[in-house]
């Protein structure tokens, strides 16, 4: 007898007959933290292990200096390989149960997204993309539908995060070159367009995206003849508090593709997101975009401005459901 589904099944989402029941790992906190243990800690602190290894060679200790610099190369001189079990068991272990409540809804039905020349465009990106990652690319309601899920590509070569991104098997580098060879084959893609910038003006409790000059994944979607769907994440802002200072200065470094984001969320784990929040992520309806193989500035602008308009439509329709009523997005 199959199990029961333990996620919330939107409309029009197929039951999906690998989930597991509920008990202490599954559908629990405990499972949602272990997940974000797995995946966080090495994120931020794969760097430190190179550190780490190179002050204990100076240090004198070179046995266990060079052992730790051998083990964290292995994955840059193998290729580590898809491990379907591993992204099975994200899914499984249900990392949304961190939280007070992490739900996708699908407004238009699963079947909107079709199963190729998609392009799901989420925002904002936050500190550590929350909505992206467990509402989009982990999301159970979505794994019948193919796709790549893209981030900055930097991640995709970092000590020990880089390894895990490669596990999960449905998660690439966000360079220009992947991103074209991608839709050159018509594969569904998943993108956060605000990327670092989105971050660098992240603001507890305001609703903010960096979009007015991000235009180039509509040139793409033009040039391609993508289907291009706006997606908001109504309470990514409230994930972590972030400082202001120097603003200028850490939007000059989002250009050489270096976070400026200053965060806290967790009390006890500053570096984890805080659990009290109300995550609700939907995905909006697909804009038909025309192939153009050369778009031109007056075909990437004023398709920009319909996505603009489309994405606004989404925000007002859905953020009293989404618990923020008197929320107003502003688009910078």
């Amino acid at each position: 007898m199959a199990a029961e589904p333990f996620y919330p099944l939107p409309k029009g989402a197929p039951e999906d007959k690998e989930a597991k029941p509920k008990g202490w790992l599954y559908h629990t906190f405990h499972g949602g933290f272990i997940v974000h243990t797995v995946l966080i800690l090495p994120w931020l602190l794969g760097a430190f292990v190179i550190i780490g290894a190179l002050y204990l060679l100076y240090a004198g200790s070179y046995v266990a200096g060079t052992a730790i610099l051998g083990l964290v190369s292995l994955q840059y001189v193998t290729t580590p390989k898809y491990w379907p079990e591993f992204r099975q068991l994200i899914k499984d272990m249900d990392p949304r149960c961190y939280y007070d409540h992490c739900e996708l809804h699908l407004p238009h039905g699963v079947e909107d997204i079709k199963n190729e020349k998609s392009m799901l465009c989420y925002h904002p990106h936050g500190a550590l993309c929350v909505g992206f990652s467990w509402n989009g690319a982990h999301a159970p309601e979505l794994k019948h539908i193919p796709a790549k899920w893209l981030v900055v590509d930097v991640l995709m070569h970092a000590p020990l995060f880089g390894r895990i991104l490669r596990w999960i098997g449905n998660v690439g580098g966000a360079d220009a070159g992947n991103m074209k060879r991608l839709m050159k084959e018509g594969s569904n893609i998943g993108i956060i367009p605000g990327g670092f910038e989105d971050a660098t003006i992240m603001k507890k409790g305001s609703e903010r995206i960096w979009l007015k000059k991000r235009k180039g994944f509509i040139k793409y979607a033009l040039r391609f003849g993508y289907r291009v769907h706006p997606v908001y994440n109504f309470g990514e802002c409230d994930t972590f508090y972030t400082f202001h200072w120097l603003a200028k200065l850490r939007m000059k470094l989002n250009a050489f593709k270096i976070p400026a984001v200053f965060f806290f969320g967790n009390v006890f784990m500053p570096l984890f997101p805080r659990t009290n929040i109300n995550m609700h992520t939907f995905i909006g309806k697909a804009i038909e975009l025309p192939k153009i193989d050369e778009p031109s500035k007056e075909d990437v602008d004023k398709w920009h401005k319909t996505y603009c308009d489309a994405l606004q439509v989404l925000f007002d329709k859905h953020k009293a459901e989404a618990g923020r009523a008197d929320a107003v997005l502003e688009m910078w």
